[in-house]
Protein backbone atom coordinates (compact mmCIF):
# COMPACT_ATOMS: atom_id res chain seq x y z
CA UNK A 1 0.00 0.00 0.00
CA UNK A 2 1.43 3.21 -1.02
CA UNK A 3 2.43 5.83 1.89
CA UNK A 4 0.46 9.14 1.81
CA UNK A 5 2.25 12.59 2.56
CA UNK A 6 -0.14 15.67 2.88
CA UNK A 7 1.82 18.68 1.05
CA UNK A 8 1.91 20.12 4.68
CA UNK A 9 4.53 17.39 5.46
CA UNK A 10 5.97 17.51 1.84
CA UNK A 11 6.45 21.34 2.58
CA UNK A 12 8.33 20.57 5.76
CA UNK A 13 9.93 18.25 4.75
CA UNK A 14 11.94 19.91 1.38
CA UNK A 15 11.85 23.10 3.42
CA UNK A 16 9.08 24.90 1.22
CA UNK A 17 6.22 26.75 1.58
CA UNK A 18 2.93 25.04 2.14
CA UNK A 19 1.71 26.93 -1.26
CA UNK A 20 4.67 25.57 -3.16
CA UNK A 21 3.96 22.03 -2.37
CA UNK A 22 0.31 22.61 -3.11
CA UNK A 23 1.03 24.33 -6.43
CA UNK A 24 3.07 21.49 -7.28
CA UNK A 25 0.07 19.02 -7.45
CA UNK A 26 -1.82 21.57 -8.67
CA UNK A 27 0.56 22.21 -11.76
CA UNK A 28 1.02 18.49 -12.14
CA UNK A 29 4.68 18.59 -10.94
CA UNK A 30 4.11 15.63 -8.59
CA UNK A 31 0.87 13.81 -8.81
CA UNK A 32 -1.43 14.62 -6.76
CA UNK A 33 -3.71 12.31 -4.82
CA UNK A 34 -6.65 11.64 -2.93
CA UNK A 35 -6.37 8.69 0.38
CA UNK A 36 -9.04 7.07 1.88
CA UNK A 37 -10.19 9.53 3.90
CA UNK A 38 -10.38 12.25 0.63
CA UNK A 39 -7.82 14.27 2.03
CA UNK A 40 -5.35 15.54 -0.72
CA UNK A 41 -1.61 14.92 -0.84
CA UNK A 42 1.11 12.75 -2.40
CA UNK A 43 2.26 8.93 -2.33
CA UNK A 44 5.83 8.81 -1.56
CA UNK A 45 6.44 6.23 -4.09
CA UNK A 46 6.21 9.26 -6.55
CA UNK A 47 8.19 11.52 -5.31
CA UNK A 48 11.72 9.54 -5.55
CA UNK A 49 13.34 12.60 -7.25
CA UNK A 50 12.99 14.35 -3.83
CA UNK A 51 15.89 13.71 -1.63
CA UNK A 52 14.48 13.67 1.80
CA UNK A 53 11.19 11.37 0.53
CA UNK A 54 14.11 9.32 -1.40
CA UNK A 55 15.49 8.81 2.20
CA UNK A 56 12.56 7.44 4.17
CA UNK A 57 11.77 5.57 0.93
CA UNK A 58 15.31 3.35 1.19
CA UNK A 59 15.70 3.62 4.85
CA UNK A 60 17.97 1.08 6.57
CA UNK A 61 16.20 2.63 9.88
CA UNK A 62 14.96 -1.68 10.74
CA UNK A 63 19.00 -2.32 10.26
CA UNK A 64 20.11 0.56 12.71
CA UNK A 65 17.26 -0.12 15.10
CA UNK A 66 19.22 -3.20 15.86
CA UNK A 67 22.98 -1.51 16.29
CA UNK A 68 23.79 -2.27 19.82
CA UNK A 69 27.09 -1.57 21.96
CA UNK A 70 30.01 -3.49 22.03
CA UNK A 71 30.66 -3.22 25.47
CA UNK A 72 29.27 -0.31 28.12
CA UNK A 73 30.02 3.66 26.51
CA UNK A 74 30.50 5.78 29.33
CA UNK A 75 29.06 9.33 28.48
CA UNK A 76 28.28 12.70 30.85
CA UNK A 77 25.60 14.55 29.69
CA UNK A 78 25.56 18.95 30.17
CA UNK A 79 22.50 20.93 30.57
CA UNK A 80 20.57 17.68 31.01
CA UNK A 81 17.10 19.07 31.12
CA UNK A 82 14.35 16.87 31.89
CA UNK A 83 16.30 13.99 30.12
CA UNK A 84 14.87 13.97 26.54
CA UNK A 85 18.63 13.52 25.10
CA UNK A 86 19.69 11.55 27.96
CA UNK A 87 17.15 9.24 28.02
CA UNK A 88 17.49 8.54 24.19
CA UNK A 89 21.40 7.85 24.58
CA UNK A 90 20.31 5.57 27.37
CA UNK A 91 17.87 3.68 24.80
CA UNK A 92 20.74 3.53 22.17
CA UNK A 93 23.55 1.89 25.03
CA UNK A 94 25.13 4.53 26.73
CA UNK A 95 25.90 5.04 30.37
CA UNK A 96 25.92 8.08 31.97
CA UNK A 97 28.18 8.78 35.00
CA UNK A 98 27.57 12.25 35.28
CA UNK A 99 24.66 14.60 34.20
CA UNK A 100 24.06 18.27 35.08
CA UNK A 101 21.89 20.50 35.06
CA UNK A 102 20.89 23.97 37.17
CA UNK A 103 17.32 23.61 37.30
CA UNK A 104 16.08 22.26 40.51
CA UNK A 105 12.69 20.88 39.45
CA UNK A 106 14.45 18.58 36.36
CA UNK A 107 17.37 17.20 38.23
CA UNK A 108 14.19 16.01 40.34
CA UNK A 109 12.83 14.60 36.98
CA UNK A 110 15.85 13.30 36.33
CA UNK A 111 16.07 11.30 40.02
CA UNK A 112 12.84 10.16 40.00
CA UNK A 113 12.90 7.95 36.67
CA UNK A 114 16.51 7.34 36.87
CA UNK A 115 17.73 7.07 40.35
CA UNK A 116 20.92 4.88 39.47
CA UNK A 117 21.97 8.59 37.57
CA UNK A 118 24.61 10.82 38.68
CA UNK A 119 23.03 13.77 38.77
CA UNK A 120 24.63 16.88 39.78
CA UNK A 121 22.96 19.88 40.52
CA UNK A 122 24.36 23.64 39.91
CA UNK A 123 25.73 25.66 38.06
CA UNK A 124 28.24 24.59 35.44
CA UNK A 125 30.56 26.99 35.82
CA UNK A 126 31.26 25.74 39.20
CA UNK A 127 31.99 21.88 38.33
CA UNK A 128 35.80 20.54 37.81
CA UNK A 129 35.48 17.55 35.16
CA UNK A 130 39.49 16.81 35.65
CA UNK A 131 38.72 14.00 37.52
CA UNK A 132 36.76 12.36 34.58
CA UNK A 133 39.89 12.66 32.21
CA UNK A 134 40.66 9.62 30.02
CA UNK A 135 37.47 7.99 31.92
CA UNK A 136 34.67 8.94 29.61
CA UNK A 137 34.03 7.86 26.01
CA UNK A 138 31.41 10.42 25.25
CA UNK A 139 30.62 13.65 26.07
CA UNK A 140 26.90 15.84 24.67
CA UNK A 141 25.17 18.38 25.74
CA UNK A 142 22.03 20.96 24.22
CA UNK A 143 24.11 24.18 24.72
CA UNK A 144 21.74 27.13 25.64
CA UNK A 145 22.43 29.93 22.91
CA UNK A 146 23.71 32.65 24.23
CA UNK A 147 24.63 36.15 22.43
CA UNK A 148 28.43 35.62 21.09
CA UNK A 149 30.63 38.15 21.35
CA UNK A 150 32.91 39.48 18.24
CA UNK A 151 35.69 41.10 20.02
CA UNK A 152 38.04 38.54 18.96
CA UNK A 153 40.27 38.82 15.94
CA UNK A 154 40.84 34.73 15.77
CA UNK A 155 37.42 33.63 16.44
CA UNK A 156 38.55 30.59 18.83
CA UNK A 157 37.60 28.79 22.03
CA UNK A 158 38.44 32.51 23.26
CA UNK A 159 35.88 33.83 21.76
CA UNK A 160 33.30 31.93 23.50
CA UNK A 161 33.93 33.35 27.08
CA UNK A 162 30.83 34.44 28.59
CA UNK A 163 28.55 31.82 26.51
CA UNK A 164 27.85 28.18 28.02
CA UNK A 165 29.16 26.89 24.51
CA UNK A 166 32.91 27.93 26.36
CA UNK A 167 31.32 25.82 29.52
CA UNK A 168 30.95 22.88 26.94
CA UNK A 169 34.24 23.17 25.22
CA UNK A 170 36.20 23.65 29.11
CA UNK A 171 34.50 20.16 30.22
CA UNK A 172 35.55 18.58 26.73
CA UNK A 173 38.95 20.09 27.34
CA UNK A 174 39.43 18.88 31.02
CA UNK A 175 37.66 15.22 30.11
CA UNK A 176 39.15 14.19 26.37
CA UNK A 177 36.29 12.04 25.44
CA UNK A 178 36.63 10.29 22.36
CA UNK A 179 33.82 12.14 21.00
CA UNK A 180 31.36 14.81 21.96
CA UNK A 181 28.24 16.73 20.29
CA UNK A 182 26.13 19.61 20.70
CA UNK A 183 22.82 20.42 19.76
CA UNK A 184 20.71 23.78 19.32
CA UNK A 185 18.15 25.24 17.50
CA UNK A 186 18.60 25.61 14.08
CA UNK A 187 18.88 29.23 14.02
CA UNK A 188 22.48 29.03 15.19
CA UNK A 189 23.68 27.67 11.99
CA UNK A 190 22.68 31.09 9.93
CA UNK A 191 23.03 33.47 13.17
CA UNK A 192 25.38 36.46 12.37
CA UNK A 193 25.47 35.83 8.92
CA UNK A 194 27.28 31.89 9.79
CA UNK A 195 30.01 34.26 12.01
CA UNK A 196 28.95 32.16 15.25
CA UNK A 197 29.38 28.82 13.81
CA UNK A 198 32.53 29.68 12.51
CA UNK A 199 34.04 31.00 15.94
CA UNK A 200 32.28 26.91 17.32
CA UNK A 201 34.63 25.42 14.13
CA UNK A 202 37.42 27.06 15.09
CA UNK A 203 36.89 26.68 18.68
CA UNK A 204 36.44 22.49 17.87
CA UNK A 205 39.59 22.86 15.97
CA UNK A 206 41.51 24.34 18.87
CA UNK A 207 40.27 21.60 21.28
CA UNK A 208 42.10 19.05 19.06
CA UNK A 209 38.83 17.56 17.32
CA UNK A 210 37.78 17.08 13.91
CA UNK A 211 34.39 18.83 13.27
CA UNK A 212 31.71 15.99 11.50
CA UNK A 213 30.12 18.64 8.71
CA UNK A 214 26.87 19.98 11.20
CA UNK A 215 23.53 18.94 10.43
CA UNK A 216 19.96 20.32 10.86
CA UNK A 217 17.76 17.09 11.54
CA UNK A 218 14.01 17.18 11.33
CA UNK A 219 12.58 15.08 14.35
CA UNK A 220 9.47 14.24 11.78
CA UNK A 221 11.96 12.27 10.13
CA UNK A 222 12.85 10.02 12.78
CA UNK A 223 9.71 8.93 14.97
CA UNK A 224 8.75 12.20 16.10
CA UNK A 225 5.54 13.56 15.41
CA UNK A 226 6.77 17.39 16.15
CA UNK A 227 8.00 19.54 13.48
CA UNK A 228 11.09 20.22 15.29
CA UNK A 229 14.55 20.90 13.81
CA UNK A 230 17.82 21.00 15.79
CA UNK A 231 21.10 21.48 14.55
CA UNK A 232 23.29 18.49 15.61
CA UNK A 233 27.05 18.71 15.84
CA UNK A 234 29.68 16.08 16.27
CA UNK A 235 33.38 16.06 16.69
CA UNK A 236 35.55 13.16 16.93
CA UNK A 237 39.35 13.63 18.71
CA UNK A 238 41.76 14.04 16.54
CA UNK A 239 43.89 10.84 16.82
CA UNK A 240 40.83 8.84 16.36
CA UNK A 241 39.80 10.53 13.17
CA UNK A 242 43.36 10.04 11.94
CA UNK A 243 43.02 6.41 11.98
CA UNK A 244 39.78 6.93 9.36
CA UNK A 245 37.06 6.14 11.73
CA UNK A 246 34.21 8.38 10.32
CA UNK A 247 30.12 8.67 11.66
CA UNK A 248 27.33 8.14 9.75
CA UNK A 249 24.17 9.96 10.06
CA UNK A 250 21.10 7.77 11.43
CA UNK A 251 18.83 7.04 8.42
CA UNK A 252 15.22 7.93 8.78
CA UNK A 253 12.24 6.49 9.81
CA UNK A 254 10.00 5.33 6.35
CA UNK A 255 6.73 8.03 7.08
CA UNK A 256 5.41 11.11 9.14
CA UNK A 257 4.22 10.14 12.32
CA UNK A 258 1.15 12.66 13.71
CA UNK A 259 -0.99 13.17 16.13
CA UNK A 260 -3.09 10.31 15.59
CA UNK A 261 -0.20 7.89 16.07
CA UNK A 262 0.79 10.16 19.50
CA UNK A 263 -2.39 9.70 20.76
CA UNK A 264 -3.51 6.36 19.91
CA UNK A 265 -2.59 2.98 20.20
CA UNK A 266 -0.22 1.97 17.53
CA UNK A 267 3.48 2.49 15.52
CA UNK A 268 4.66 4.43 18.48
CA UNK A 269 2.85 3.67 21.88
CA UNK A 270 1.52 0.40 22.99
CA UNK A 271 -1.93 2.46 24.59
CA UNK A 272 -3.65 5.16 24.13
CA UNK A 273 -2.34 8.76 25.80
CA UNK A 274 -3.36 8.28 29.25
CA UNK A 275 -5.51 11.24 31.53
CA UNK A 276 -3.47 13.75 33.19
CA UNK A 277 -3.41 17.11 34.14
CA UNK A 278 -3.55 20.37 31.71
CA UNK A 279 -4.13 23.83 31.46
CA UNK A 280 -7.70 25.38 30.76
CA UNK A 281 -9.02 28.28 28.59
CA UNK A 282 -10.09 30.72 30.06
CA UNK A 283 -14.12 31.53 29.08
CA UNK A 284 -13.38 34.12 26.53
CA UNK A 285 -10.89 32.42 25.05
CA UNK A 286 -12.37 28.82 24.85
CA UNK A 287 -15.45 30.60 23.25
CA UNK A 288 -13.00 31.98 20.29
CA UNK A 289 -11.00 28.69 20.19
CA UNK A 290 -14.41 26.90 19.64
CA UNK A 291 -14.70 28.47 16.15
CA UNK A 292 -11.34 27.00 14.85
CA UNK A 293 -11.42 24.37 12.51
CA UNK A 294 -8.97 21.20 13.06
CA UNK A 295 -5.51 22.73 11.43
CA UNK A 296 -7.14 26.66 11.61
CA UNK A 297 -5.93 29.30 13.06
CA UNK A 298 -7.46 33.09 13.37
CA UNK A 299 -8.21 33.74 10.01
CA UNK A 300 -10.82 31.32 10.13
CA UNK A 301 -12.43 32.98 12.33
CA UNK A 302 -15.20 35.83 11.19
CA UNK A 303 -13.51 39.05 10.58
CA UNK A 304 -15.06 40.97 13.84
CA UNK A 305 -13.95 37.68 15.98
CA UNK A 306 -10.54 38.49 14.55
CA UNK A 307 -9.87 41.95 15.12
CA UNK A 308 -11.13 41.65 18.59
CA UNK A 309 -9.05 38.58 19.52
CA UNK A 310 -5.50 39.71 17.48
CA UNK A 311 -5.84 43.26 18.58
CA UNK A 312 -3.02 45.61 17.10
CA UNK A 313 -1.73 42.20 15.96
CA UNK A 314 -4.50 42.24 13.14
CA UNK A 315 -3.08 45.28 11.30
CA UNK A 316 0.50 44.16 11.31
CA UNK A 317 2.57 41.85 8.47
CA UNK A 318 2.94 38.13 8.73
CA UNK A 319 0.84 35.52 8.78
CA UNK A 320 0.48 35.02 12.43
CA UNK A 321 -0.34 31.77 12.33
CA UNK A 322 0.65 30.36 15.45
CA UNK A 323 -2.10 32.21 16.87
CA UNK A 324 -5.25 30.67 17.27
CA UNK A 325 -3.93 27.94 16.33
CA UNK A 326 -6.06 23.97 16.56
CA UNK A 327 -3.55 21.18 15.61
CA UNK A 328 -4.52 18.77 13.28
CA UNK A 329 -5.25 15.13 14.32
CA UNK A 330 -3.88 14.02 10.82
CA UNK A 331 -0.76 16.01 10.75
CA UNK A 332 2.91 16.38 13.17
CA UNK A 333 1.72 18.91 16.08
CA UNK A 334 4.02 22.34 15.50
CA UNK A 335 7.32 22.73 17.80
CA UNK A 336 6.64 22.38 20.78
CA UNK A 337 6.90 26.06 23.14
CA UNK A 338 7.62 25.91 26.74
CA UNK A 339 3.57 26.77 27.49
CA UNK A 340 0.85 25.31 24.89
CA UNK A 341 -1.65 28.18 25.93
CA UNK A 342 0.50 31.55 25.00
CA UNK A 343 -0.82 33.38 22.58
CA UNK A 344 1.84 33.63 19.88
CA UNK A 345 1.83 29.86 19.96
CA UNK A 346 -1.20 28.11 20.50
CA UNK A 347 -1.00 24.40 20.81
CA UNK A 348 -5.13 23.65 20.85
CA UNK A 349 -6.02 19.89 21.12
CA UNK A 350 -6.78 18.84 17.52
CA UNK A 351 -10.41 17.95 18.56
CA UNK A 352 -11.10 19.24 22.32
CA UNK A 353 -11.03 22.95 22.92
CA UNK A 354 -8.37 23.13 25.33
CA UNK A 355 -4.58 23.05 25.57
CA UNK A 356 -2.42 20.14 25.44
CA UNK A 357 -2.25 18.19 28.68
CA UNK A 358 1.15 17.08 30.10
CA UNK A 359 1.17 13.39 28.77
CA UNK A 360 -0.03 14.61 25.71
CA UNK A 361 2.75 17.39 25.34
CA UNK A 362 5.13 14.38 26.54
CA UNK A 363 4.07 11.86 23.95
CA UNK A 364 4.83 14.59 21.06
CA UNK A 365 7.94 14.50 22.32
CA UNK A 366 8.09 10.85 22.63
CA UNK A 367 8.99 10.65 26.23
CA UNK A 368 7.13 7.22 27.59
CA UNK A 369 4.23 7.28 30.00
CA UNK A 370 6.23 6.53 32.87
CA UNK A 371 8.70 9.02 32.39
CA UNK A 372 7.38 11.49 35.52
CA UNK A 373 7.81 15.23 35.42
CA UNK A 374 8.15 16.94 38.68
CA UNK A 375 6.67 20.45 39.72
CA UNK A 376 3.75 22.24 38.78
CA UNK A 377 2.03 22.87 35.83
CA UNK A 378 4.42 25.56 34.33
CA UNK A 379 7.74 23.51 35.08
CA UNK A 380 6.38 20.38 33.72
CA UNK A 381 5.42 22.28 30.37
CA UNK A 382 8.60 24.21 30.32
CA UNK A 383 11.13 20.63 30.85
CA UNK A 384 8.42 19.06 28.17
CA UNK A 385 9.05 21.92 25.59
CA UNK A 386 12.67 22.51 25.88
CA UNK A 387 13.60 18.83 25.61
CA UNK A 388 14.89 17.06 22.93
CA UNK A 389 12.78 14.44 21.43
CA UNK A 390 13.52 11.24 22.74
CA UNK A 391 13.35 8.88 19.41
CA UNK A 392 15.16 11.62 17.70
CA UNK A 393 18.10 11.57 20.33
CA UNK A 394 17.94 7.72 20.32
CA UNK A 395 18.03 7.33 16.67
CA UNK A 396 21.29 9.75 16.84
CA UNK A 397 22.69 7.48 19.84
CA UNK A 398 22.44 4.40 17.67
CA UNK A 399 24.40 6.07 14.88
CA UNK A 400 26.74 7.12 17.74
CA UNK A 401 27.22 3.33 19.50
CA UNK A 402 27.71 1.83 15.57
CA UNK A 403 30.76 4.63 15.72
CA UNK A 404 32.17 3.82 18.84
CA UNK A 405 31.72 -0.09 17.74
CA UNK A 406 34.11 1.12 14.85
CA UNK A 407 36.13 2.39 17.06
CA UNK A 408 36.61 -0.76 19.45
CA UNK A 409 36.81 -2.51 16.56
CA UNK A 410 39.96 -1.27 15.09
CA UNK A 411 41.72 -0.08 18.97
CA UNK A 412 40.47 -2.76 21.62
CA UNK A 413 43.20 -1.95 23.35
CA UNK A 414 42.57 1.78 23.92
CA UNK A 415 38.22 0.72 25.09
CA UNK A 416 38.91 1.00 28.65
CA UNK A 417 36.67 -2.24 28.41
CA UNK A 418 38.41 -3.19 31.77
CA UNK A 419 37.69 -0.17 33.91
CA UNK A 420 34.43 0.60 32.18
CA UNK A 421 32.74 -2.73 33.22
CA UNK A 422 34.51 -2.64 37.04
CA UNK A 423 31.82 -0.01 37.36
CA UNK A 424 29.03 -0.92 34.85
CA UNK A 425 29.42 -4.67 35.80
CA UNK A 426 26.07 -4.05 37.81
CA UNK A 427 24.14 -2.51 35.37
CA UNK A 428 25.27 -5.01 32.24
CA UNK A 429 27.02 -8.48 32.72
CA UNK A 430 29.75 -9.03 31.67
CA UNK A 431 29.05 -11.89 29.28
CA UNK A 432 26.52 -10.26 27.66
CA UNK A 433 28.18 -9.50 24.39
CA UNK A 434 27.22 -9.63 20.57
CA UNK A 435 27.93 -12.94 18.92
CA UNK A 436 30.49 -12.70 15.52
CA UNK A 437 27.96 -14.17 12.81
CA UNK A 438 30.99 -15.20 10.83
CA UNK A 439 32.32 -17.52 13.56
CA UNK A 440 29.11 -18.79 14.20
CA UNK A 441 29.19 -19.88 10.47
CA UNK A 442 32.56 -21.43 10.72
CA UNK A 443 30.97 -23.33 13.80
CA UNK A 444 27.86 -23.89 11.89
CA UNK A 445 27.95 -24.01 8.04
CA UNK A 446 24.80 -24.31 6.17
CA UNK A 447 24.17 -27.81 6.38
CA UNK A 448 24.78 -27.91 10.49
CA UNK A 449 21.92 -27.06 12.61
CA UNK A 450 22.52 -24.91 15.70
CA UNK A 451 18.72 -26.48 16.35
CA UNK A 452 16.92 -29.28 14.77
CA UNK A 453 13.49 -30.47 16.39
CA UNK A 454 12.50 -32.86 13.72
CA UNK A 455 9.25 -33.96 16.17
CA UNK A 456 7.80 -30.47 15.92
CA UNK A 457 8.06 -30.76 11.90
CA UNK A 458 5.86 -34.53 12.63
CA UNK A 459 3.42 -33.20 15.17
CA UNK A 460 0.37 -31.25 14.77
CA UNK A 461 1.09 -28.59 16.49
CA UNK A 462 -2.60 -27.10 16.96
CA UNK A 463 -2.70 -30.54 19.16
CA UNK A 464 0.66 -30.83 20.54
CA UNK A 465 0.39 -30.07 24.32
CA UNK A 466 2.28 -26.98 25.40
CA UNK A 467 5.29 -27.32 27.83
CA UNK A 468 5.28 -24.68 29.90
CA UNK A 469 8.87 -25.13 30.83
CA UNK A 470 10.75 -24.70 27.62
CA UNK A 471 12.86 -21.93 26.45
CA UNK A 472 10.71 -19.10 24.74
CA UNK A 473 12.87 -16.46 22.32
CA UNK A 474 10.46 -13.40 21.92
CA UNK A 475 11.97 -11.13 18.83
CA UNK A 476 11.11 -7.85 17.97
CA UNK A 477 9.65 -7.68 14.00
CA UNK A 478 10.78 -5.01 11.99
CA UNK A 479 7.61 -2.80 10.51
CA UNK A 480 8.82 -3.69 6.44
CA UNK A 481 8.52 -7.36 7.66
CA UNK A 482 5.26 -7.48 10.01
CA UNK A 483 2.69 -8.99 7.50
CA UNK A 484 3.68 -12.78 7.63
CA UNK A 485 3.39 -12.46 11.50
CA UNK A 486 0.01 -10.47 11.85
CA UNK A 487 -1.49 -13.43 9.64
CA UNK A 488 -0.45 -15.83 11.58
CA UNK A 489 1.67 -17.27 8.67
CA UNK A 490 5.07 -16.98 9.35
CA UNK A 491 7.78 -19.58 8.23
CA UNK A 492 11.30 -18.06 9.06
CA UNK A 493 12.27 -14.98 11.26
CA UNK A 494 15.98 -13.84 10.39
CA UNK A 495 17.83 -11.77 13.23
CA UNK A 496 20.32 -8.75 12.88
CA UNK A 497 23.72 -8.87 12.37
CA UNK A 498 24.18 -8.73 16.08
CA UNK A 499 22.81 -11.41 18.29
CA UNK A 500 22.65 -11.57 22.24
CA UNK A 501 25.68 -14.38 23.50
CA UNK A 502 23.21 -14.40 26.88
CA UNK A 503 20.51 -16.75 24.62
CA UNK A 504 20.64 -19.92 25.39
CA UNK A 505 20.20 -21.21 21.61
CA UNK A 506 20.99 -24.90 22.57
CA UNK A 507 17.46 -24.58 25.13
CA UNK A 508 15.05 -22.31 22.77
CA UNK A 509 12.03 -24.21 21.85
CA UNK A 510 9.52 -21.92 21.08
CA UNK A 511 9.21 -18.34 19.71
CA UNK A 512 6.82 -15.49 20.12
CA UNK A 513 7.06 -12.64 17.51
CA UNK A 514 6.59 -8.85 19.34
CA UNK A 515 5.31 -6.86 17.56
CA UNK A 516 6.02 -2.92 18.10
CA UNK A 517 3.03 -0.89 19.82
CA UNK A 518 1.45 -3.74 20.38
CA UNK A 519 3.56 -6.31 22.12
CA UNK A 520 3.25 -10.56 21.84
CA UNK A 521 0.46 -12.76 21.03
CA UNK A 522 1.00 -15.69 18.75
CA UNK A 523 3.50 -19.01 19.77
CA UNK A 524 5.28 -20.44 17.22
CA UNK A 525 7.48 -23.67 16.97
CA UNK A 526 11.67 -23.45 16.26
CA UNK A 527 12.04 -25.95 13.87
CA UNK A 528 15.33 -25.31 13.22
CA UNK A 529 17.81 -22.59 14.26
CA UNK A 530 21.08 -22.28 11.58
CA UNK A 531 23.29 -19.83 10.51
CA UNK A 532 22.20 -18.52 6.89
CA UNK A 533 22.21 -15.26 5.11
CA UNK A 534 20.15 -11.92 4.59
CA UNK A 535 20.34 -12.65 0.61
CA UNK A 536 17.80 -15.50 0.97
CA UNK A 537 15.71 -13.79 1.58
CA UNK A 538 16.37 -10.08 0.47
CA UNK A 539 17.61 -10.05 -3.25
CA UNK A 540 19.84 -6.69 -3.06
CA UNK A 541 21.50 -7.96 0.18
CA UNK A 542 24.87 -9.14 -0.07
CA UNK A 543 25.67 -12.97 -0.16
CA UNK A 544 27.60 -13.23 3.01
CA UNK A 545 25.42 -11.17 4.88
CA UNK A 546 25.12 -13.76 7.41
CA UNK A 547 22.66 -13.79 9.82
CA UNK A 548 20.77 -16.23 12.71
CA UNK A 549 17.90 -17.91 10.95
CA UNK A 550 14.83 -19.67 12.61
CA UNK A 551 12.85 -22.16 10.48
CA UNK A 552 9.19 -21.63 12.65
CA UNK A 553 5.77 -22.85 12.68
CA UNK A 554 2.62 -21.52 13.61
CA UNK A 555 1.50 -23.17 17.21
CA UNK A 556 -1.42 -21.48 18.36
CA UNK A 557 -2.70 -17.85 19.53
CA UNK A 558 -1.75 -17.67 23.59
CA UNK A 559 -3.64 -14.35 24.10
CA UNK A 560 -7.18 -13.06 22.66
CA UNK A 561 -5.28 -9.62 21.96
CA UNK A 562 -1.87 -8.44 22.24
CA UNK A 563 -0.44 -8.29 25.73
CA UNK A 564 2.25 -5.42 26.20
CA UNK A 565 5.61 -6.53 27.71
CA UNK A 566 9.69 -5.02 27.81
CA UNK A 567 11.65 -6.39 25.52
CA UNK A 568 14.94 -6.85 27.86
CA UNK A 569 17.99 -7.19 25.63
CA UNK A 570 19.05 -4.31 23.57
CA UNK A 571 15.36 -3.73 23.27
CA UNK A 572 15.33 -6.07 20.64
CA UNK A 573 14.68 -9.64 22.85
CA UNK A 574 13.67 -11.39 25.55
CA UNK A 575 15.02 -15.01 26.53
CA UNK A 576 12.67 -16.31 28.82
CA UNK A 577 10.30 -19.77 29.61
CA UNK A 578 6.80 -20.57 28.33
CA UNK A 579 5.61 -20.36 32.06
CA UNK A 580 6.66 -16.78 32.48
CA UNK A 581 4.87 -15.91 29.54
CA UNK A 582 1.55 -17.80 30.19
CA UNK A 583 1.70 -15.71 33.75
CA UNK A 584 1.68 -11.79 31.96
Amino acid sequence: MPTFLSATNLADLTGTSLATAQKWGESGVYPYRRNENGKEGFYMEELTDIEPVRMMLHTNWDEEFHVAPLRDYTSVELFAGAGGLALGMHLAGFRHVLLNEVDSMACKTLRRNHPEWNVLEGDIHQIDFTPLRGKVDFLSGGFPCQAFSYAGKKGGLNDTRGTLFFELARAVKEIQPKVFMGENVKGLLSHDEGRTLDIIRNAIKELGYTLVEPRVLKAIMYQVPQKRERLIIIAIRNDIYKRGIRFKWPDPYHRVMTLRDAFFSGALFEKDVPQSEGQLYPPKKARVMAMIPEGGDWRDLPTKEQKEYMGGSFYLGGGKTGMARRLSMDEPSLTLTCAPAQKQTERCHPTETRPLTIREYARIQTFPDDWAFEGNLADQYKQIGNAVPVNLAFAIGRSLIRLFNDIDAQNPEESQYLEANKVASAMLPPSLYEIDMFDMHEKYPKDVNIINNPLIRRRNNSKQQLDDSRNVLICLVPDKYIIPYTNQNAKVYFTGKKFPSTVKLNKLYYFMPYIKGKGIRDLYHIEVARIGTKHEFVEEAAENDFRLVFEIKFARQLFDDYKPVKLKIWHIFTDTNLRAVLTL
